[in-house]
């Protein structure tokens, strides 16, 4: 096995891919329930293709790009079920990027399509990872900016192309707000491990800003630029610290990826003849380590799919083993584990992801334009949404500001600006909206428990 991925040959590449190719397919035609998070995309691509505006008729934490990319998806009518589909072709190219930047810059001894293949099963550790979310789209981006970080660091001229640098993460950040701190990890790689000027940082910065400052055009020019703020301050920019027990589920899908990292880093403490080019993108790398824990102060919910921004490092660490041991068993032994590792971990994934997934509705509307005031997003799947709440976390703060005349005015605004046939009311808010906003009490009147209907 690790003979065969080792070969420069495209045989090993073109049969990862075809059994990759399978693998999807399969998992494809078992016609599984989605997550809530993937039904929450798909809701948002609707709302922006009706011709709502993102964070002031559509209140989620989703960044600008990622939201773009999701209404893509429904402009195209793609049904959710092809999402892996979509996943896998992000996780392909980050897998391309990582091996090509070790190849082309010599950062390890040659070493075939290993590389590819280490990237690709690292993203098979859990189910939530073949999802097309907006950490995963951003990561494609901060891939590309390491890859410049270390071709600017296998040089000793640094050029221009710096500006992408920052165009990279930038836009990694209009993807998934947390990947704004990744600016750090750029500037600190640069400074420390390449010979960087003042005029060249100042490039850096100057394309990390002008994306988010043509962003920030955009949502002006629109009259939504003030929501975005909002959103952003409320929830994904805002350090908070994650829930003990969201922690530990979380770890169980990193436990085999942070297992092979420590080891291949401690390997490489053991063995310190490395070239200059190599030690340089692993400091990097552990720059890159050090800033994603503190990105995970930032993130808008706690969950694995939200923090694989760490994959990429714990698969470089992981590297370092297969090319520092020199008896060929164990690296052999080393490839099966991870294999066998792999087919556990997505076992017992298996098992833990079942109450992430969409299940029945406690309502039994079909086709019917509908608001949900709260978490039930299920209630959606063969419903139209009507409103902004998608996101009930982000949206619950509303109705605990009903004291303020601005709340009540934005709240009357999506009331009469997308008004439903029915509200589906599980936390109970609407009766308190009512008292804030007399005509609602005419217009709707309760027909089952929870479920008010449009009678004018």
């Amino acid at each position: 096995m690790f003979q065969f991925l080792r070969s420069n040959a495209s045989i090993p590449l073109i049969i990862m891919l075809v059994i990759w190719g399978l693998a999807t397919f399969f998992f494809v035609q078992a016609d599984i329930e989605p997550f809530y998070w993937e039904l929450k995309n798909q809701l948002i691509g609707q709302k922006l293709n009706e011709g709502f505006r993102m964070y002031q008729d559509i209140r989620d934490n989703s960044g600008p790009f990622s939201a773009g990319f999701f209404q893509l998806l429904d402009a195209l009518s793609i049904p959710i079920s092809m999402n892996a589909y979509w996943a896998s072709g992000l996780i392909i190219f980050q897998a391309f990027i990582f091996q090509r930047t070790i190849q082309r810059f010599e950062l390890m001894p040659p070493m075939g399509y290993l590389p590819f293949f280490i990237y690709a099963v690292f993203f098979h550790f859990s189910l939530e990872f073949i999802v097309p979310s907006a950490a995963l789209l951003g990561l494609s981006f901060l891939m590309l900016a390491w890859h410049e970080i270390v071709k600017q660091q296998s040089t000793l001229n640094v050029d221009d192309r710096v500006f992408l640098i920052g165009l990279f993460i930038g836009a990694a950040g209009l993807c998934y707000p947390s990947y704004f701190l990744f600016i750090f990890w750029g500037v600190l790689s640069l400074v420390f491990y390449s010979g960087i000027n003042i005029r060249q940082m100042l490039l850096v910065l100057v394309g990390f800003l002008i994306i988010n400052i043509i962003t920030g055009l955009v949502y002006t020019y629109h009259g939504n630029f003030p929501y975005l703020i909002q959103v952003f301050q409320n929830s994904a920019i805002q350090f908070h610290a994650p829930a003990w027990e969201q922690v530990k589920e979380m770890a169980w899908a990193y436990i085999p990826a942070l297992g092979f990292a420590i080891y291949g880093f401690w390997k490489v403490v053991e063995n310190p003849k490395i070239k200059s080019t190599g030690q340089k993108a692993q400091q990097t790398n552990l720059i890159w380590i050090f800033t994603g824990i503190l990105a995970i102060f930032t993130l808008p919910a706690t969950a694995s799919n939200n923090v694989l921004f760490f994959l990429p490092a714990l698969a470089y660490f992981s590297l370092n083993s297969f090319f520092l041991l020199k008896k060929y068993w164990v690296r052999e032994l080393m490839l099966w584990l991870l294999i066998g590792l792999t087919y556990f971990s997505l076992q017992w994934d298996w098992k833990l992801q079942e109450n992430k997934r969409i299940k029945p509705s406690e309502i039994s509307l079909r086709n019917e334009k509908l608001m949900v005031l709260g978490p039930q997003i299920e209630a959606y799947r063969y419903n139209q949404m009507a409103g902004p709440f998608v996101n009930w976390e982000l949206s619950k703060t509303l109705f605990d500001e009903l004291d303020q005349f601005k709340t009540i005015v934005l709240l009357d605004q999506y009331m009469t600006q997308d008004p439903p046939n029915y509200i589906y009311d599980p936390t109970g808010k609407f009766k308190r909206a009512q008292n804030y906003l007399p005509y609602l009490q005419s217009r709707y009147q309760e027909t089952t428990k929870h479920l008010y209907k449009r009678v004018n």
